[in-house]
């Protein structure tokens, strides 16, 4: 048999396909039963789905919780002195054990009501002991009859010890303060320390005009002089930190040195000073002015020349 033939009696048998050949019918359905043949198909493997796990969160931590809890810590210590100051036990004083304890000035603040509130219990009882007993408030009497056993030079004692409590708690407190570093102050710019100074700019009268400001800050020298009084004025610096400007004024300069004068020929003297550069020179021609010296007030108007400045 030839192949082809082996072929086509592997797909459809034979008495199939003899009917086929006398039935159109039976030849469709055929057909069709062939084209439904569901030949099966390859699996592939399965997708595994990635979890996400949840992320964990971290527990909030209740600071007042734990500073409340650390007091109570502090205050078993504190009554366990107490108690044994009362008994004539010889122990460390609340200061000392604060200081060896290193107590932050925080739980200080929270040990002090409770210390007062324990002293409390004893001065009530001892006001309690000079009110008639019908007079009393229930807490009264019954901090009346819880103390009564106790003699009055006894309970003064016991308020003793507890006043001496509080005291160390309090100069502890203080101690600690003392320890926080003070807030350094934050460096003013230069920009914003000359904002307000008020200056002549320029003046025609003496043909002069002022330096740029922001040269003043942080000087060693500067040289003014008022268009409106004559009166010409040099300031030098108190320490290596230079003159600083504060609103309209001049600060940290040495005011026993910082003197002015009146100049009866500012055309002659003050060119000079412009031109001149040493120290040596600007004093000697500061000593040829021969009127009064008086003292330099440091503030500086509308009618002030900045004529010169020494760093």
């Amino acid at each position: 048999m030839a192949k082809k033939e082996y072929k086509d009696l592997l797909d459809i048998p034979q008495f199939l396909r003899d009917l086929s050949d006398k039935d159109p019918q039976v030849k469709t359905e055929v057909t069709e039963k062939k084209s439904k043949i569901a030949w099966p198909i390859e699996q592939s493997e399965p997708v595994q789905e990635v979890v996400e796990k949840p992320k964990s969160v971290k527990p909030k931590v209740d600071i007042q919780a734990r500073m409340q809890a650390q007091t109570s810590e502090y205050l078993v210590d504190v009554k366990d002195i107490i108690d044994c100051t009362i008994e004539g036990i010889k122990v460390e004083s609340v200061y000392d054990f604060c200081k060896e304890q290193n107590i932050p000035g925080a739980y200080c603040s929270k040990l002090i009501p409770e210390c007062e509130a324990l002293k409390s219990e004893y001065t009530i009882s001892l006001e309690a002991r000079h009110i008639k007993s019908e007079e009393r408030t229930e807490e009264q009497q019954d901090l009346y009859e819880g103390f009564e056993c106790y003699s009055m030079k006894e309970m003064k004692n016991f308020v003793a010890v507890h006043d001496q409590v509080i005291s160390d708690l309090e100069r502890w407190s203080k101690v600690k303060q003392g320890e926080k570093k003070a807030r350094k102050p934050r460096a003013m710019s230069v920009e914003r320390m000359i904002k307000k100074l008020q200056y002549k700019k320029e003046d025609s009268k003496y043909k002069l005009q002022s330096v740029d400001p922001i040269l003043i800050p942080r000087c060693q020298q500067i040289w003014v002089f008022n268009t409106k009084t004559r009166k010409l004025a040099q300031y030098n610096a108190i320490s290596r930190n230079g003159i600083l400007i504060k609103g309209t004024t001049l600060k940290d300069f040495d005011t026993k040195i910082s003197v002015s004068k009146t100049v009866r020929k500012p055309e002659q003297i003050l060119s000079k000073i412009i031109t001149t550069d040493g120290k040596i020179a600007l004093r000697n021609m500061w000593d040829s002015i021969k009127t009064l010296e008086t003292k330099a007030n440091g503030r500086i108007n509308s009618d002030t020349i900045l004529l010169k400045v020494l760093k």
